[in-house]
């Protein structure tokens, strides 16, 4: 039965190593390292927790950790890029509890094919989750996301574990007591009213994120002093107060007391 994977191979020159990672369908994880130029020697495969429901993007999470440590460590020679492949070889069945005298063999083929089989264009991480993603039926992260000001953003342990969550498949809701909440998922963002809600436009997820982040701006935690709204320009739709009586008369005093010396 054919097995569909996701991996890279990455190289450094200054330490004439490599390194292959591999994440098949069924959430194992496969990576060997070596000289370059040489055969390289599997290691033991990183298995699912037995009772995770989420295995794949648990996994994908760690095979994209893996990633970011290896190019800061200087293996930033691309020898295989990220690439969603088809394999004819069929992947071991793995147990119910795959650990101890359970835990999947060394499955040096499936390494050997993905190499062969990868295609050679270059390709980003992001664009082989997807396609790895719909190859076996899981929602895959937007190919275009609003990034928002860097230095406005929530605090990066908050955005990471928010992320985590919707990378595992599941979902951020608001507190269960209000009648009115939210649910945001890694596919949509939705408006809910008791049992029903409806789903938002891309347009207006941005736009609900630029008000949200300008309230925030604006009404800061206890403590913290607020971000004084821009001085200069307005946006369109904001009303500008308009000139007070008083206001023009001390203008026109002034008009008159530099006109009549």
């Amino acid at each position: 039965m054919p097995t569909t994977v996701m991996g890279f191979r990455l190289g450094s020159d200054k330490q004439g190593r490599q390194v292959t990672v591999v994440l098949t369908q069924a959430g194992v994880l496969h990576r060997c390292n070596g000289p370059m130029g040489l055969a390289p020697k599997p290691t033991k495969p990183a298995v699912p927790c037995s009772v995770d429901p989420h295995p794949v993007p648990r996994q994908a999470a760690r095979l994209r950790q893996i990633h970011a440590e290896l190019t800061g460590r200087g293996y930033d020679r691309v020898l295989v890029a990220p690439a969603c492949v088809r394999l004819g070889v069929t992947e071991h069945p793995l147990h119910a509890h795959p650990h101890g005298p359970n835990a999947p063999a060394v499955h040096l083929e499936l390494l050997e094919e993905f190499i062969g089989l990868a295609p050679s264009a270059p390709r980003h991480l992001d664009e082989a989750f997807r396609d790895f993603y719909t190859a076996i039926g899981l929602p895959a992260r937007p190919k275009h996301l609003v990034r928002a000001d860097p230095t406005q953003a929530p605090p990066a342990s908050r955005v990471d574990g928010a992320l985590r969550v919707l990378a595992r498949g599941s979902a951020i809701t608001s507190p269960a007591r209000r009648a009115i909440g939210w649910r945001v998922t890694a596919d949509d963002v939705r408006l809910q009213v008791g049992a029903g809600g409806e789903a938002l436009a891309h347009r207006e997820v941005a736009e609900l994120q630029a008000a949200l982040t300008a309230w925030l701006r604006l009404n800061p935690a206890p403590g913290t002093p607020a971000v004084p709204a821009p001085s200069s320009g307005t946006e369109p739709g904001t009303r500008v107060p308009s000139q007070t009586r008083a206001d023009r008369a001390r203008v026109g005093g002034r008009r008159q007391g530099g006109t009549s010396g």
